[in-house]
């Protein structure tokens, strides 16, 4: 309730910024994100376990999103509208929309907190994020850096909390009239909820929701690409996406050489240190191994398993052949 009573505090005043020199301050944010780049990458991949390489290209989306925003601090038009009666024009301003909350998940930890944040400041609104709580590491750096650029003080705010606990500030802050649009990546169960909440308040929240997708292979595919696309698709991240792949619909023609490939492909892949050349490393938190595990418990005498030297953690009595060590914690799950 603090952070969306200072923001509304500092709403007004942060509106009232040209539209142009907030695109100036996105840019000083692009320029510092850029420079430390390096850095913030590495505290991603030591926080939640993405590789290295991944972490780089996380981290350049937010100075490439910047980098368009900064343009459309010129770019902000309204219209001049014919009217009916003599003597008379008709003019539309586009106004910030207010207070924006930011509920944002893990596994993207600063990519996706940016495609919010950044476009609300640049359109004169104040910002309350709630990061990942399993993501703070991140969230702290990556607010710092938009600190440094120049903002006001109550432009952006953070907020760390559980589920539970945001849910409750969320629904106080709307009741109070403090929040005008509420953002949300995570669960479609939890997603539900807010537009629930939302709802309510006659709001339309922007939704970001879990979910699987398929890979359609047909039979005059290049096989050798398809399959690296399906690897990084369904491995990057740990699978930990609602962009993973979860199913691939291949020709009947081709079929049995793309699980081959696949197959081959899947047990050569490196797993383990985040820091090292390695498709995945460990699972953002012990809940996230715990729900591939259950997904695991689904294997049957009916199915076949590829891919894999093992099934299941990644241990001293299930070594996987291709990483290059077992590691004696973490979260990583094989198929």
């Amino acid at each position: 309730m603090r952070a969306c009573r200072a923001a509304r505090e500092a709403q007004d005043a942060w509106r009232d910024v040209p539209a142009p020199v907030r695109g100036q301050v996105v840019a000083a944010v692009g320029r510092l994100v850029e420079a430390n780049k390096a850095a913030l990458a590495a505290i991603v991949t030591r926080e939640v376990g993405k590789p290295r390489a991944e972490a780089l290209g996380e981290v350049q989306e937010i100075a490439d999103t910047c980098a368009f925003f900064l343009g459309e601090g010129r770019r902000l038009y309204g219209q001049t509208v014919p009217s009916e009666m003599p003597d008379k024009q008709l003019f539309t301003f586009r106004d910030p929309v207010g207070v924006v909350t930011v509920v944002t998940a893990g596994n993207f930890p600063v990519a996706v907190p940016s495609w919010y944040i950044v476009p609300a400041l640049l359109c004169g609104n104040a910002v309350v994020w709630k990061p990942a709580e399993y993501a703070a590491a991140c969230a702290d750096a990556f607010y710092e850096l938009f600190a440094h650029a120049g903002l006001p003080d109550g432009v952006l705010n953070v907020v760390h909390a559980d589920g539970p606990e945001t849910f409750r500030g969320l629904e106080r802050a709307l009741d109070e009239g403090l929040v005008d649009k509420v953002g949300f990546t995570g669960s479609t169960e939890v997603g539900s909820r807010i537009g629930e909440l939302c709802g309510r308040h006659l709001q339309t929240p922007c939704l970001e929701l879990g979910g699987k997708n398929p890979m359609v292979v047909a039979e005059d595919a290049d096989l050798p690409l398809a399959v690296q696309g399906a690897l990084f698709s369904g491995f990057g991240t740990a699978g930990q996406r609602c962009t993973s792949l979860g199913t691939a619909i291949v020709h009947e023609s081709v079929h049995a050489e793309f699980v081959r490939l696949l197959d081959e492909a899947t047990r050569a892949a490196a797993v383990g240190d985040p820091a090292g050349d390695v498709l995945f490393g460990p699972l953002i938190s012990e809940r996230f191994a715990d729900g591939f595990e259950k997904v695991l418990g689904w294997i049957g005498p009916g199915h076949t398993v590829h891919g894999s030297s093992a099934t299941g953690r990644i241990t001293a009595a299930a070594p996987r052949r291709a990483s290059p060590e077992t590691p004696r914690r973490g979260c990583s799950t094989i198929r």
